[in-house]
């Protein structure tokens, strides 16, 4: 349904520079329960996702950059189950049904509402979910760089087999941006991408998305930054006439970032849907370490 893989990440407008390689392994652990059945669907997820991006640049110009990037997903019961339930009670936010039923348990469905089964995903370790192949031209850039404007073209070649049949490749196009004025960095990024899922629940699914991301970013030092950011994508599902399943996703995401030296970096994230009964992932930790070789 609507997966950390499937609207593009925000990144940095800036490319590699020509000749360099870098190397960015990224770790996303996410908490996530919905129920919710009507007749025209039923829709339960009760599971913890663990997603590990591995992802190669190569500076092939001066303002040119292509590379690809390998998605395994890990999907289970988990364990997070009894801090999320005391971490939304202490926030005063609802547990949306999550206390009627087990801890750590696993289920991945979506029907409508009778025998048609849209989804239906067993649980898995290290799956290869997908594999990326994208571009990235630096278009316009102010005389200190502080201030960046880039083209992002990415072809997503789903891997993954669902009971449903097997999706097709989608491709997306961004825009990148970065406007940098004193200590403060604002960060942007608007785009559409295909959505090309297995024909049996192509009913179910849109086959298109739009999405934009807003980043503010506030230096605190000489070597790590704080950053806020908002994201936001079109409807995924339709005709379900339901906000938890048809609405738009929106995140917000809390996270620090820093360097260590000329060639690594890295960046720790927190993540929550917003607001919290839309279909957005809920609840996911990130780290992500990067590692510039030449």
């Amino acid at each position: 349904m609507n997966r950390l893989s499937y609207t593009p990440t925000m990144e940095s407008a800036d490319v590699v520079s020509e000749g360099a390689v870098t190397t960015t392994l990224w770790l996303g652990l996410s908490n996530m329960f919905e129920h919710d059945s009507a007749s025209t669907h039923l829709i339960f997820v009760d599971m913890e996702r663990l997603i590990t991006a591995a992802t190669v640049r190569w500076g092939v110009a001066e303002r040119f950059e292509m590379g690809g990037r390998v998605t395994l997903e890990t999907r289970s019961g988990g364990f997070l189950d009894p801090f999320v339930s005391w971490y939304h009670g202490v926030l005063g936010m609802g547990q949306g049904n999550r206390d009627r039923f087990p801890e750590e348990g696993y289920r991945y469905i979506l029907t409508d509402g009778g025998g048609t089964v849209f989804i239906e995903v067993e649980p898995r370790s290290l799956v290869l979910e997908d594999v990326q192949l994208f571009a990235k031209w630096r278009a316009l850039a102010s005389a200190d760089e502080r201030s960046v404007l880039s083209l992002r073209g990415v072809t997503r070649i789903p891997t993954g087999e669902n009971p449903s049949g097997r999706e097709r490749t989608d491709i997306g196009l961004m825009a990148l941006g970065r406007l940098g004025v004193g200590s403060w960095y604002l960060h942007g990024m608007l785009g559409a991408s295909t959505v090309r899922a297995a024909s049996e629940i192509g009913p179910a699914l849109r086959d298109r998305s739009i999405f934009f991301t807003l980043a503010v970013e506030r230096s605190l030092g000489s070597w790590v930054a704080g950053i806020f950011q908002y994201q936001f994508a079109a409807p995924a599902l339709k005709g379900f006439d339901d906000r938890e399943l048809d609405w738009p996703l929106s995140n917000v995401i809390f996270g620090v970032a820093g360097h260590m030296g000329d060639r690594w970096s890295w960046d720790v994230s927190f993540q929550e849907d917003f607001p919290p009964d839309a279909p957005a992932i809920d609840f996911t930790l990130g780290v992500r370490i990067t590692h510039r070789w030449r």
